[in-house]
């Protein structure tokens, strides 16, 4: 564990990143009138938020970093649990500030998305 992981740890609640992640989720459900996925998409349903703005499945990330590597397999997850519930996919990242408070969110969506929206 590096020397910054180890002071923003705290050893019974995670990393700041971790702390805010519930929140994030909470946010982005509320926010577009969806509803957060029961153990965040542990169990048989995936991602974190659905049915947000009743069409998206929301999967959140936060970080604390100034970057953030979007995988192909983290799209095809959330691609998997969003098509066969009628939803599309997106990813929300969560960029937090020193104080670990949001500074910038940005969503990531495969280009048929916004094809979708356009119509």
């Amino acid at each position: 564990m590096g020397r910054d992981n180890f002071i923003n740890r705290d050893k019974r609640h995670g990393t700041v990143a971790h702390r805010r992640a519930p929140k994030q989720e909470k946010s982005l459900a509320k926010r577009g009138g969806g509803q957060t996925v029961p153990g965040s998409g542990s169990g048989h349903q995936k991602g974190d938020v659905k049915k947000y703005n009743g069409i998206l499945r929301i999967e959140a990330k936060t970080t604390k970093h100034k970057s953030f590597s979007v995988t192909l397999e983290m799209i095809r997850k959330i691609e998997e649990a969003a098509l066969p519930c009628n939803e599309l996919p997106a990813m929300v990242i969560e960029f937090l500030g020193e104080d670990g408070r949001p500074i910038k969110e940005l969503a990531v969506v495969p280009m048929y998305v916004l094809d979708d929206l356009k119509a």
